[in-house]
């Protein structure tokens, strides 16, 4: 019998895609002459060609999510038809519930069983959907296990029973190489005293999620002063001015690293730390796949559904609640916050600065 080929999509950001990781991990068990391929945006590849379960990586230049649903520049037909998809896979999964682009593109290629959540832009090109998350009087999902209802759901499709148990999870499985172990050690050079450095993450791909510098500022230095630890503040090469104005905020309590990494070399560079501190971000749920501790900042979306994916002795979550939070809009939110919500500036440094000290010692 020839060996299922199966395409997973998912034109997300980082720490979507780490989270639909695991469903590759679990079909992988349960099929193992498989052939699992994920398609992405274009800038992300690297993340499933790091993962041991993931044959062959495809990329797109999806448009953004949240535009307006503009379809000119966007030909899934394309894609689909004149593109590497068309005629090479036996079943695609959809994990993003809502996802304007991928349904058509699935459709266009010609797979023959194309599997998804039953919502208005995705379901008319499916070929079997589970129900729409969320739903009253259904609790809210991690994303990871949206991901892997569908991977299961697979399974049984292609003749497999699979039974997603709850104590047996998959891991997102993300496997820096000899070359990212190499990037993160030049830029230790020379080595940190102490047992490794500490990480913060001040940014992220949303404004409504950001902590106020002079908070990450004044948390690094209690860190550096407290702990004896290099304080290392990383950012892509889009967020030099914010770690650097982290940086001057410190003073002096911390070093800064923006786009000095690949995306492979700062997750080698996390494995070393004793401990990554993060807004809610792709960087957090990288550094919870290489197994280091993390403290993630939250205010507008929810760590139920957003968490680090990792166990629980491994993650402390930073959060406030008040009577609008989580409410799950990164755009356009009920209390018309566009930058620093209350959620959000209600966080307090000495509040993350206990979490760290669960990790660290007091």
């Amino acid at each position: 019998m020839t060996p299922a080929r199966i395409l997973i999509v998912r034109p997300d950001h980082l720490g979507d895609l780490l989270l639909t990781l695991p469903a590759a991990t679990l079909l992988r068990d349960a099929l193992p002459e498989a052939r699992i391929s994920l398609l992405v945006p274009a800038g992300l590849a690297t993340v499933p060609r790091r993962c041991p379960d993931v044959d062959q990586t495809y990329s797109a230049s999806f448009p953004p999510l949240l535009a307006p649903l503009d379809r000119s520049g966007w030909d899934a037909r394309a894609v689909g038809e004149g593109g590497p998809l068309r005629g090479r896979f036996d079943l695609a999964l959809l994990p993003r519930p809502d996802d304007p682009w991928s349904g058509p593109l699935v459709a266009a290629a010609a797979i023959p069983l194309r599997l998804g959540y039953a919502m208005p832009r995705t379901r008319p090109f499916l070929t079997a959907a589970l129900p729409p998350p969320g739903g009253v009087p259904a609790p809210r999902r991690h994303v990871a296990h949206l991901a892997l209802d569908l991977a299961a759901l697979a399974a049984t499709c292609l003749g497999t029973a699979v039974t997603v148990a709850a104590g047996a999870l998959p891991p997102v499985r993300f496997v820096p190489t000899a070359e990212d172990e190499a990037e993160a050690a030049a830029v230790l050079a020379p080595p940190p005293a102490g047992d490794g450095p500490i990480l913060l993450h001040p940014g992220s791909g949303w404004p409504l999620k950001n902590w106020p510098v002079g908070r990450w500022g004044a948390l690094a230095r209690a860190l550096a002063r407290r702990y004896h630890a290099p304080v290392l503040v990383v950012g892509a090469s889009r967020e030099s001015a914010l770690v650097a104005a982290v940086v001057t905020a410190s003073g002096g309590g911390a070093r800064g690293l923006a786009g000095r990494l690949s995306l492979g070399g700062l997750a080698a560079l996390q494995r070393r730390a004793r401990l990554a501190i993060a807004t809610d971000s792709g960087p957090l749920h990288l550094a919870a796949a290489v197994g280091t501790p993390v403290v993630g900042l939250y205010g507008p979306a929810d760590p139920v559904e957003f968490g680090p994916w990792c166990p629980p002795e491994r993650r402390r979550i930073v959060r406030v609640q008040l009577p609008c939070s989580p409410c799950r809009t990164l755009v356009g939110p009920p209390c018309g916050a566009t930058r620093e919500p209350a959620c959000v500036t209600a966080i307090t440094v000495d509040a993350v600065l206990a979490a760290a000290a669960e990790f660290l010692g007091v």
